[in-house]
């Protein structure tokens, strides 16, 4: 499974981009994107910068990946009427 993540680039440096994806900052290579300074909104996905949006688009890309944010992963399971 991949995470499309998006965030504000802080710095571009050497064909990468430093990207603060909601408070933790994030390596992406420019492969692709060339015009990017730092200010803009990007979408990155496994590590390269896809695309500049805007700052609603990337607010919307991370409400329908909030999952990366948890920080506590529950797991149960049952084995001989046992709960773990």
């Amino acid at each position: 499974m991949a995470l499309m993540l998006a965030g504000r680039v802080v710095e571009v440096k050497d064909g990468k981009a430093i990207v603060d994806v909601d408070g933790r900052l994030k390596e992406a290579r420019l492969d692709f994107i060339k015009d990017i300074k730092p200010g803009d909104y990007v979408k990155i996905y496994y590590g390269i910068v896809l695309e500049k949006i805007s700052r609603e688009e990337a607010k919307e890309t991370l409400a329908r990946c909030s999952y990366h944010r948890s920080s506590k992963l529950e797991l149960t399971f049952t084995v001989s009427n046992r709960r773990f």
